[in-house]
């Protein structure tokens, strides 16, 4: 604002940690044969992390009343995707109940290969979420995407961050992911890698019920994308200014 100092509403409280692994896999679940693998967590799954360490049951009143909570998540790359195929043995629910059938089926699953990605997050929990993740402490064991792919949040900040309200008219560099949905124009870079993660689950319903899927943008070593925003974007986000001066868009 121009004249003094912005007012209060101007900026809002955002979370930063980091998440890191051996390997990750976030299955598409379109995939049968080949379990392929998205190539950072789709938004439902990050809300799942936030639930396990704050400890929340997604079976509960509570754990519904968090799913509709407005949780506004944004993520950045911290090193290139990789992605490697693997063979793994299955074995059938029967295995470990000695009821049912059993079974030993050999199956090819794609793993993302030493993933670390910067998280950024506003919403209710924040204060809680900044206090469990800067004392390590989480209720439920944290994974990227599977049980086998064990992670542990690394707290990096709490900051006061500024909403570009409004948003700029001409591209900005996102230091983010972008969903193909919010961005009008993709200013194009030379040298950089552009990519695509397509039918990405966007509202996680509870169960096995989702709601409406998404196309996100990304540079696949993780650079900026030069990205002009729509003027009425069919889902709510946040450009939001960071104190060193990075965008990133949370949504």
């Amino acid at each position: 604002m121009e004249g003094g100092a912005a007012a209060l509403t101007d900026y809002l409280k955002v979370l930063i940690f980091s998440l890191r692994a051996k390997i990750a896999h976030f299955r598409q679940p379109d995939t049968i044969i080949t379990q392929a693998t998205y190539p950072f967590p789709p938004r439902p799954t990050m809300h799942g992390l936030l639930a396990s360490v704050l400890g929340i049951d997604f079976s509960t009143r509570e754990g519904k009343a968090f799913l509709n909570d407005p949780h506004f998540i944004g993520l950045s790359l911290l090193s290139p995707v990789r992605t490697v195929c693997v063979q793994m043995s299955l074995l059938g629910k029967g295995f470990v109940s000695g009821e049912g059938d059993f079974f030993n089926r050999p199956t090819v699953v794609e793993m993302v290969v030493e993933p670390r990605y910067r998280v950024y997050y506003a919403g209710k929990w924040v204060e809680e979420l900044s206090e469990k993740i800067r004392a390590n402490k989480s209720v439920y064991h944290t994974y990227l995407g599977s049980a086998y792919c064990l992670t542990f949040p690394e707290y990096e900040d709490t900051v006061e961050a500024r909403l570009l309200q409004p948003v700029p008219e001409d591209p900005i560099p996102v230091h983010t992911v972008v969903p193909r949905e919010l961005a009008a124009h993709i200013a194009l870079e030379a040298g950089a890698a552009y990519a695509a993660a397509r039918a990405m689950p966007y509202q996680h319903c509870g169960g096995r019920i989702f709601e409406r899927t998404v196309t996100v943008l990304y540079e696949e070593k993780g650079e900026t994308l030069k990205v002009r925003f729509k003027e009425k974007p069919p889902f709510p986000y946040l450009a939001v200014e960071l104190p060193g001066g990075e965008v990133a868009c949370l949504w």
